[in-house]
């Protein structure tokens, strides 16, 4: 008898180890890990090569439910290339696709809770939704469109207004959905209501037209921007009221672009419940810290039972590292000075993020829950059949699948890690009065008192009435 124990022991250890395997063998590589090259190739300021690059690996690296991603990524490499009439087309694209999955998200929203968001159409964060508009803004400025420039940066005003009221429809969407049970979702809201660099655009190209009224109210939003979201902008107001004097000269207008936007990261979370409560227990990762255990929260959540556990990701937007720790302009091979920060566009990305974070967590925990307790009955039932068959070998299948059902729920609760990869992490702004004239100019980046990168411009041609805004991005 002892020795036939020890043989189904010995059995259920292999085939332990073999759905190990399987499920081992099941996972694929992250989206980080699929876009390292094409991210390489931007780091460099190669942007026609990681253009290139995109395009051949598009049925790889996007799926049918990555259209906004696709375009958004198209949009900002071919600006950063210089392609603005491409760049135009897939902006409009995205923005397209995001108001239209968004709408079907809301109308959905009930029907949706128990997918996972890998599932769904991804309608792009808010960063996305507003930065597209700002580069397409700078594509018709570069085409010498200022009307169409005027639009892009009209909208960015629009979508602000409406943050706080978009989230708290998707939570109202959630709500009505039978597996809340009365527990109800809350939005988060947003602290971002103005961006000084929409402002600082829309207020160059009221200045070209000498549109006075214009210009005051776009400086008084600007200053507003810093004043009341310090958190925001916790740094100096780069610019002075000379930026809405008229002068008897022309102003070179400086735009500088750095840095890499936030990528998305997974945090392993697990849910252990008590009678009509749920604790969320949190592993993360940081950096020089190693995983840290932390105590999520505990949730009312009526109708659960006691002693279960869970698990599941959520997703973290994470920022990336920058070199570039300031910016230099030479006009006609001599310094005029440097450039000052305008917008911290990645905290502006977090900060964004954060206010739908609370949807998004509560919207997993929900369907944690409801994925585990079915997993749990069926993993229940599968137990008493075995036991019932009277056989080792029964029960033994019975344990095999069950343990396989568990690997497949929590191989299912997977976070949606979908972010653009291209967008800037900072912009940097300086102005400069000149007389007419073509001129050369330089913006060299700078690590330190190192110059890393320069981009050029041989014949900026600077005249009254129009915009004199120059811009240059480096990712580094």
């Amino acid at each position: 008898m002892n020795r036939k124990l020890s043989a189904v022991k010995a059995l259920k250890l292999v085939l332990l180890v073999l759905v190990v395997i399987t499920v081992s063998a099941c996972i694929t590589p992250t989206r980080n890990e699929l876009f390292s090259d094409i991210d390489r190739g931007a780091y460099r300021g190669d942007f026609e090569i990681a253009l290139k690059q995109l395009e051949i690996e598009r049925e790889e690296l996007y799926t049918d439910r990555d259209g906004v991603l696709y375009h958004l990524d198209m949009g900002m490499l071919t600006h950063a290339a210089g392609e603005y009439q491409r760049s135009i087309r897939h902006f409009s694209e995205a923005e397209m696709l995001i108001e239209d999955y968004y709408t079907r998200s809301v109308s959905q929203a009930a029907a949706s809770l128990l997918l996972n968001d890998t599932q769904l159409n991804y309608y792009g964060e808010d960063f996305e939704d507003i930065y597209l508009n700002v580069f397409n803004a700078l594509n018709f400025i570069a085409l010498g469109d200022n009307d169409s420039a005027f639009v892009e940066v009209r909208r960015i005003d629009q979508k602000l207004r409406l943050l706080d009221d978009k989230y708290n429809e998707l939570a109202q969407g959630y709500s009505r959905s039978e597996h809340i049970g009365g527990a109800g979702i809350q939005a988060g809201t947003s602290q971002f209501h103005n961006s000084a660099l929409a402002r600082y655009i829309s207020l160059v190209l009221h200045r070209s037209r000498y549109l006075d009224d214009g210009v005051r109210v776009d400086w008084g939003y600007l200053q507003q921007a810093f004043a009341a979201q310090g958190q925001l902008y916790p740094f100096p107001l780069p610019l002075d009221e000379k930026t809405v004097i008229r002068s008897n000269k022309p102003r070179l207008s400086v735009l500088a672009f750095a840095g890499r936007s936030p990528l998305k990261l997974a945090n392993t979370l697990w849910i252990n419940t008590y009678e009509d409560f749920v604790q969320i227990v949190a592993v993360s990762e940081q950096e020089s810290v190693g995983r840290i255990l932390d105590n999520y929260s505990i949730l009312y959540f009526p109708g659960v039972e006691e002693g279960y556990r869970f698990k599941f990701e959520l997703p973290s937007m994470v920022l990336r590292d920058t070199e570039v720790t300031g910016v230099r302009v030479k006009v006609d091979g001599s310094v005029v000075g440097e450039l000052s920060l305008l917008e911290d566009m990645q905290r502006i990305a977090r900060e964004a993020f954060q206010a739908k974070q609370q949807l998004i967590f509560l919207k997993t925990v929900t369907r944690a829950i409801a994925k585990g307790f079915a997993s749990e009955a069926a993993v229940g039932a599968l137990d008493k059949a075995g036991s019932a068959s009277g056989s080792d070998f029964g029960a033994f299948m019975a344990a095999l699948i069950g343990l396989i059902t568990r690997s497949a729920v929590d191989l299912s609760e997977q976070a949606d890690l979908r972010v653009s990869r291209f967008f800037p992490a900072q912009a940097y702004v300086g102005e400069w009065e000149l007389p007419s004239g073509t001129y050369s100019v330089a913006l060299e980046y700078l690590s330190g008192n190192r110059v890393i990168y320069t981009e050029r411009f041989s014949e900026v041609h600077i005249a009254p009435g129009k915009p004199n805004l120059v811009w240059a991005f480096n990712p580094r």
